[in-house]
């Protein structure tokens, strides 16, 4: 505990290990406490997938922090806002905010993963005096898509008989060919189908990354309203990226293809305090 001291206005009853639901800027809001050490929020992706997965394959370093995962409005266990149109990436953010004032935290240990990273980046550009550090992992970046770089990596997979039924289907999806996924049930089907891409070695890890996405229901609510949201928004990130003075983490995947190496690239080339880690054998899945 005496790690968390130094947040002097600290609400440490709410940082107690386990669930914890608090109302934020109108929405229900859940985040797991788990660990012992000094404090890191991660924050899940904002598309419906929820922090489960962050639970299980981030779990290491509950070993050495106190983690709050934090999933975002209308996903996992959170509420959903009563107007869909307020599920953007701007609002994810500033629930974080919220929830940084009422924890009584000065400033955060932010991480991310995929579009949990532009939700954090969106974060530390909206509130950069709030965050001492932030740690981006195959981070999204709104208005640098690097479609060519996916597109490339789908087309040399296709004929692999580890990915090419994954490979199909994702570009049907792309296309509206097929049928789309309409209900909780159907797209979190949809995700274990393309889940193979996410991964540099599927005959190796395939298995553990469904146990590690077991779990709830992944939320087509969330999926559709974050993506109309932030298109609305119009929102492109790189504009403000040089804003950012905390030090910051940026680790990417070789073999990531939906999050390729050039959008971390393009990340680390206008954040001057910052470190980019390539891992050489891995995927879009930490």
């Amino acid at each position: 505990m005496s790690s968390l001291i130094k947040h002097t206005h600290m609400n440490i009853a709410e940082l107690n290990q386990g669930s914890h639901f608090v109302e934020l800027n109108g929405i229900r809001l859940h985040y797991r406490v788990k660990g012992i050490g000094p404090l890191l929020v991660v924050v899940s992706p904002g598309w419906g997938i929820g922090s489960l997965y962050l639970q299980h394959g981030l779990d290491f370093l509950t070993e050495r922090f106190r983690v709050v995962f934090v999933d975002t409005r209308g996903s996992g266990l959170s509420g959903r806002p009563s107007d869909p149109a307020m599920m953007g990436s701007d609002q994810m953010a500033d629930d974080l905010e919220a929830l940084r004032s009422y924890l009584g935290l000065s400033t955060v240990v932010l991480l991310g993963h995929s579009n949990g990273g532009a939700i954090a980046l969106s974060f530390a550009q909206r509130y950069a005096e709030r965050v001492s550090k932030l740690v981006l992992i195959d981070s999204q970046l709104f208005g640098f898509a690097a479609a060519e770089d996916t597109h490339r990596f789908l087309s040399n997979r296709a004929e692999d008989p580890d990915y090419s039924n994954a490979v199909e289907l994702v570009n049907d999806f792309f296309t509206g060919k097929g049928r789309q996924p309409m209900t909780d049930d159907e797209l979190t089907e949809f995700v274990g189908n393309v889940l193979a891409l996410y991964l540099n070695s599927p005959s190796k890890n395939l298995s553990t990354a469904r146990q590690q996405l077991s779990g709830k229901p992944i939320s087509f609510f969330a999926f559709v309203n974050q993506n109309a949201a932030d298109a609305v928004a119009h929102n492109d990130q790189t504009v403000s990226l040089r804003l950012i003075k905390a030090p910051v983490l940026i680790v990417s995947g070789r073999h990531d293809w939906i999050c390729p190496v050039a959008v971390a690239e393009r990340i680390h080339e206008d954040i001057e305090n910052s470190i980019l880690e390539i891992y050489e054998e891995s995927g879009h899945l930490p």
